[in-house]
């Protein structure tokens, strides 16, 4: 059956009405055939009464062909259009209008099927396009891009620059999250632990269920919850995530969004390359310290998950270039190297090949004289947060290291005098770099870290048993960083 369909939003007085479409219509109708009008109905979307019965007619099969006085009759949107296509090819449903003498029915017809197709996707993309823009623009204005608010916080809608949109603020919740956080920097907790006992204590998870090593997780991943200061903004920037504030930004108060597209199979946070960090508008809540912290121990599990927990030395991330501060990475398998030589060509590097076996020892035995030294020490319950000068010293080393980056590279493309300028710019820098550095680790050596020594220092001497993860883990709490020289080994202790 032929179904002949009308629509007319208002009445005037060089409009063509409902009965005069019909009667046009019917020259296109060679058998029996069924009207249905809509009258005092936009175009402007397929949310009409007679156009859904008659969609409904198609899809029961009773309808094999559409006759309209003109394209605009059925819907004004190109995309809208291009959808219904798509139904009436799949119902077998040949379509006609009178004024465009369009009939799929004819060679032409479909030809010119497949050019309104053609538009009509290429009209769907610019608007994908257009939403994907202002969502990435709102996030590194930092406004809130929707959804439901991480576990710990509630939308507050508000106005910013006439701009619509939300702030989170704090709620009951944040006491659970703030435990969590403090339960799992602990070097002798897990994710199964905490998980087992929020359960017993009927502690609801975000979702209101049971709580699972994967909630968890996610929760402890979240930069929502940071004070973001310079040592956050290096780890996302290490971890390949487009940063949309400048480093001069991160002073430690704001926390921040994370966003970006991946993959259905993929855990959110765990691969942030190319993602968006954000500062959004509100307050962190857990210092950058015990945050990163955190992310530490769960990038650890994660090698530990994946069978490589033998694949690299327990110093890795703490063991740097004494002559160019630039970090050491396995090579090999078997002994370190200079990324500063490797990467920029920026450092002579260490001599040698200093092995993993020696200079782990090295750094153990040291560990057992600290261990010694402190047995006895009482030390602050709380770790104080990064000082204004502190972070604003890693904010100038930050921008040096960049520079150094960028300098290295314009070396490398330009001609040998020029390049020689160019050096001598580079000594500059990397001096400057080494000053602050310096004066950071002074700064920093008299700073009180929260320590288990009740559960750590008795097992001193299993260490060298113990798994990759836990003597990496033992490490951190107690050191700052390692300097590997020509001739000798220097470790700058956190306290």
């Amino acid at each position: 059956m032929t179904a002949i369909y009308a629509r007319q939003s208002v009445d005037k007085k060089d409009s063509i009405s409902i009965d005069t479409q019909i009667d046009m219509c019917k020259h296109y109708c060679t058998d029996e055939y069924s009207v249905y009008s809509d009258k005092g109905w936009s175009g402007k979307n397929l949310d009409r009464p007679e156009f859904q019965r008659l969609l409904a007619d198609i899809k029961g099969g009773q309808i094999d062909k559409l006759v309209v006085y003109k394209l605009d009759r059925i819907s004004r949107s190109l995309n809208d259009f291009s959808n219904l296509m798509e139904v009436f090819k799949q119902y077998g449903v040949e379509f006609a209008s009178t004024v465009e003498t369009f009939d799929t029915s004819t060679p032409i017809g479909r030809a010119m099927l497949g050019i309104i197709m053609v538009f009509a996707e290429l009209e769907r993309e610019n608007i994908l396009l257009r939403v994907k823009d202002n969502y990435y623009a709102r996030g590194e204005k930092g406004l809130y891009l929707g959804g439901v608010p991480v576990y710990g916080f509630d939308k507050l809608p508000t106005k910013l620059n006439g701009i619509k949109t939300s702030v989170l603020v704090p709620n009951n919740d944040l006491t659970t999250v703030e435990y969590i956080y403090s339960a799992y920097r602990e070097s002798s907790s897990s994710l199964g632990r905490i998980v087992k006992e929020l359960n017993e204590r009927g502690v609801p998870s975000p979702a209101g269920t049971l709580w699972d090593s994967s909630k968890l997780s996610r929760l402890l991943r979240s930069p929502t919850y940071v004070m973001a200061d310079v040592e956050v903004y290096r780890y996302f920037k290490e971890k390949g995530a487009k940063i949309s504030n400048s480093v001069e930004d991160f002073t430690g108060q704001r926390g921040c969004f994370l966003y970006g597209k991946r993959k259905a199979n993929e855990r959110k946070y765990t691969d942030v390359h190319d993602h968006v960090l954000s500062l959004g508008l509100h307050d962190g809540v857990i210092s950058s310290e015990m945050w990163l912290d955190v992310q530490h121990k769960l990038d650890g599990n994660s090698q530990i998950k994946k069978g490589k927990s033998g694949s690299h030395s327990w110093l890795t991330g703490l063991i740097k270039c004494g002559k160019c501060s630039y970090a050491m990475r396995v090579q090999g398998g078997e002994y370190f190297c200079c990324t500063g030589k490797a990467n920029h060509g920026s450092c002579e590097g260490v001599d040698g090949k200093p092995q993993i076996t020696d200079v782990e020892q090295a750094v153990y035995t040291e560990l057992k004289h600290k261990f010694d030294e402190i047995r006895d020490i009482v030390v602050d319950e709380k770790p104080p947060s990064s000082s204004p000068k502190v972070n604003k010293l890693k904010m100038r080393l930050e921008a040096l290291n960049t520079q150094i980056d960028n300098l290295v590279d314009k070396i490398a493309e330009t001609s040998e005098a020029i390049g020689t300028v160019l050096e001598k710019k580079l000594e500059t820098l990397i001096a400057e770099r080494t000053e602050i550095q310096s004066e950071l680790d002074k700064l920093g050596g008299s700073t009180k870290q929260k320590l288990a020594y009740a559960d750590i220092i008795p097992l001193i001497d299993e260490f060298p048993n113990m798994p990759l993860e836990t003597k990496r883990e033992i490490a951190r709490q107690f050191i700052v960083k390692i300097l590997l020289w020509k001739d000798k080994i220097e470790i700058v202790w956190k306290f």
